[in-house]
């Protein structure tokens, strides 16, 4: 790791600018994704969506142990809910830098050191399981990303991708302008943060909106069938009247993170030509927009599954895919 922006990156990947989440090396970071973890497994009340398709692919076999994979793990939170649920598999949690779990691993858990933007024929058929969520802007092209997935995951396999907007929503769930400007009646400095980096990671090799892209790239990838999404609208922050306790518990953590992330955005948008004092402009007006749930804000999510097929999977990717 390296220290950008008074906050602690990768130094193995250019493109991920955003802070590492090894409690030991960032806190703050590692509690941001605590939240978002959370927030988004009430949401759904599971790990993840199509519970019958996972249950499926890892039913027991003969010929091996069945297996899943984290691509992207973060705090390895996931992986170790994962592994506890389904102990008779095997779940690998890889990010750029190992994580430092604040709780014991599963003895069917482990970790791995990995940049997941370079081939991964080393696990080829590896996996029964393959989890994706919010790495959209450290992956470099993520239409031959999912090419390359379909290459680690065995037959009858499932992939989850779960993305979030940059794109935030009004109280009526339309979408707040992205081309406001500052001090103008209808800015939000939140979305201003926000679209900042979707045109920063969109410029410079990330895949920041590419989650509104899931569907149609898996429909016309050649190794993947039963392709289904499911999108949601969380409040950030317990503005909305008649929340429940869990709801309002989901709105809190998701309030959290968001406060937490604009922190987190600095550093690329500093490497990408932004002024230290606008950017802290912008944070402390944010802060203070999702602080006071003024504006009401929704946050979008998309979790999106995916079969994996029969289909022989070759070295060149199809007609039309980048490489």
């Amino acid at each position: 790791v390296r220290e950008f922006g008074g906050r602690l990156i990768s130094s193995q990947n250019e493109t991920y600018l955003l802070p590492v989440a090894s409690s030991s090396q960032d806190d703050e970071e590692h509690e941001r994704q605590e939240y978002q973890h959370r927030a988004l497994t009430l949401t759904l009340d599971s790990l993840y969506a199509v519970p019958d398709l996972v249950k499926a692919a890892l039913t027991p076999s003969q010929k091996y142990i069945p297996a899943a994979v984290d691509l992207g793990t973060g705090t390895g939170q996931w992986a170790i809910e994962f592994a506890r649920e389904f102990p008779h598999a095997s779940v690998v949690g890889i990010d750029l830098v190992p994580p430092a779990p604040k709780e014991p691993v599963p003895p069917n858990c482990r970790f791995e050191v990995d940049d997941v933007n370079l081939p991964l024929g080393h696990y080829a058929k590896a996996f029964n399981v393959c989890h994706i969520r919010g790495i959209d802007h450290g992956i470099t092209n993520f239409e031959n990303f999912l090419y390359r997935v379909a290459q680690i995951l065995r037959t009858n396999g499932v992939l989850l991708l779960v993305g979030g907007d940059h794109q935030l929503y009004m109280e009526n769930r339309s979408p707040f302008p992205t081309d406001s400007q500052e001090g103008r009646q209808g800015w939000c400095a939140t979305q201003a943060l926000f679209w900042a980096v979707q045109n920063t990671t969109n410029t410079t090799g990330g895949s920041q909106s590419a989650n509104y892209k899931y569907v149609d790239w898996l429909l016309a990838n050649p190794y993947f069938t039963s392709v289904g999404f499911e999108d949601v609208y969380i409040p950030i922050g317990p503005w909305m009247k008649g929340l429940d306790n869990r709801c309002t518990y989901i709105a809190q953590l998701m309030q959290a993170n968001t406060i937490r992330i604009l922190r987190s955005f600095k550093p690329l948008l500093l490497a990408n030509g932004y002024e230290s004092t606008l950017l802290d402009r912008w944070i402390s007006a944010g802060e203070t927009e999702l602080t006071e749930m003024k504006p009401r804000v929704f946050g979008r999510w998309r979790w999106v599954w995916a079969i994996r097929n029969t289909t022989k999977w070759v070295e060149e990717p199809p007609p039309g895919v980048k490489s």
